[in-house]
C-alpha cells in the first residue's frame, strides 16, 4: 500500500499549498497594457481589478483608469470627487486597495476621499449614499 499512501501525501501537499496561496492573497501579474504604478484592488466577491489615477494639471481634473484583472479596460475617463470638492492633486492620489467601498467604478483614496466617473456620477453617488446609510434607497 505504499502507492496509496504516496497519493494521499501528494494530495495533502497540493491542498496545503493551494490553501497557503489563497491565504497569502496571491495576486495576478500586471498585464503589459496596465500602467506600472497601477494598484491591484482585491474583490471579496470576484476577481479584482487594477486602478490608476493621475492629476492633469492643465485641466485641473483627475483622470482614472480601471482595468479588469486581465487588462481589459473598464473605465478610462475623468473621475470627480464624491464630496463635491476640487480634484485630488497628484500627491493625494494614493489608491486604497482595501477600502470597503472600492469597486471598478469607485476609486477610494488613502486620505478617505472617493472618486467616481463623471459620466456616471449621479448613479454612483446614489449607490455610495445608500452604502453609507445617507439614503435608504438605491
Amino acid at each position: 500500500m505504499p502507492g496509496r499512501q504516496h497519493r494521499y501525501a501528494v494530495a495533502l501537499c497540493v491542498g496545503v499549498l493551494l490553501s497557503c496561496l489563497s491565504l497569502a492573497g496571491c495576486k495576478h501579474a500586471r498585464p503589459e497594457n496596465v500602467p506600472v504604478d497601477s494598484v491591484y484592488v482585491d474583490a471579496p466577491w470576484a476577481e479584482g481589478w487594477w486602478q490608476h489615477c493621475s492629476y492633469l494639471a492643465t485641466q485641473a481634473i483627475d483622470h482614472c483608469q480601471t482595468f479588469n484583472w486581465g487588462g481589459g479596460t473598464i473605465k478610462d475617463e475623468e473621475f470627480i470627487p464624491y464630496d463635491g470638492g476640487t480634484a485630488a492633486k497628484e500627491s493625494e492620489l494614493t489608491i486604497d486597495n482595501g477600502a470597503r467601498l472600492a469597486g471598478p467604478y469607485i476609486v477610494c483614496l488613502k486620505n478617505g476621499r472617493i472618486l467616481i466617473p463623471k459620466s456616471d456620477f449621479e448613479n454612483q453617488k446614489r449607490f455610495i449614499d445608500w452604502m453609507t446609510g445617507k439614503s435608504k434607497t438605491r
